[in-house]
């Protein structure tokens, strides 16, 4: 029987992560938006509308994709045959994730 394993990791706290996110959103389409007005010579108002798709935002990353996996299970092979440990060193990357955030607002 050979040893199955899997790798993942995400953040320690989603929705202190998720809130960031849309604050980052939100400011992000306001400097935009100022950018744009500022070139059409017209004002930016009161925000109208914000409509957010309160979608699920996965943050979990899994590292060990099949290829990898099948690689690993080649070395952890050879290595439990000759009676050995295998030492897989694994160094997770940044998490990067996305969502959509629209604001209207009133020009003048």
């Amino acid at each position: 029987m050979k040893p199955e394993f899997g790798i993942s990791y995400t953040v320690s706290d989603p929705e202190a992560a998720k809130n960031e996110l849309l604050g980052k959103a939100v400011k992000d389409v306001k400097e935009r938006a100022s950018v744009l007005t500022s070139a059409a010579d017209v004002t930016l108002k009161e925000i109208q509308s914000i409509d957010y798709s309160w979608g699920e935002i996965d943050f979990e990353v899994r590292p060990m994709g099949r290829a990898l996996m099948d690689d690993a299970d080649c070395c952890m092979d050879s290595a439990l045959d000759a009676g050995g440990d295998y030492d897989l060193d694994v160094e997770p990357d940044d998490i990067n994730v996305s969502d959509t955030v629209t604001v209207i607002w009133e020009i003048a």
